[in-house]
């Protein structure tokens, strides 16, 4: 993670995926369902500029608003998932750090970067287990470490974490507060 995403990613309180392969793959299910509705709509726009008797009728109407309603609330859940859970610590950034690298250890995950400002690690399960994997990024900023578990982005498109996303935050927290009693988990997003 650079700078520049680390800067995006704090300001906005969601992380911010580079790249079309991890757009697409994040946002994937949105596609699928808008490919439906805009071969509907083309089919018809077409048949209307050659002349062809523009045959829209209502069953076409559930094509389109079936898929662009089920479209729209599948981006703002995937939306959702890249928001940030915050916690406010007085651990320094090394004691997070050594946190995260025991963390990491017990629970197998992949480091993929780590840097002053920012840990991007990944899971790595078995064929059987039902998950491609899952990158977890944390942030440090100020006394607040930013967290958050999506389904990887570097791999197929998974529809569902099956709650291993919300496991992987709630074991850095937890990890945290272990360390620091006094740290608080603060559900409002930073935006400066």
């Amino acid at each position: 993670m650079n700078k520049d995403v680390y800067n995006e990613s704090v300001k906005t309180g969601q992380l911010q995926l580079v790249g079309f392969w991890p757009n697409f793959s994040h946002f994937g299910l949105v596609a699928y369902l808008l490919f439906i509705p805009a071969a509907a709509l083309l089919s018809n726009l077409i048949g209307y500029f050659q002349n062809s008797p523009f045959i829209f009728q209502e069953r076409d109407l559930g094509m389109i608003i079936i898929p662009l309603i089920l479209a729209i609330i599948a981006y703002i859940i995937q939306k959702r998932r890249l928001n940030f859970r915050l916690v406010q610590t007085n651990l320094s950034h090394i004691q997070l750090k050594e946190i995260l690298k025991q963390t990491a250890k017990e629970h197998e995950w992949i480091l993929i970067s780590s840097t002053n400002y920012a840990y991007v690690g990944q899971t790595n399960p078995s064929f059987f287990s039902g998950s491609w994997g899952e990158q977890i990024t944390i942030l440090f900023y100020n006394n607040c470490v930013l967290i958050n578990s999506i389904c990887d982005p570097q791999k197929r498109a998974s529809v569902a974490s099956w709650g291993r996303n919300r496991k992987n935050e709630k074991i850095v927290i937890e990890k945290i507060k272990q360390e620091d009693h006094q740290s608080r988990i603060i559900t409002h997003v930073l935006n400066n």
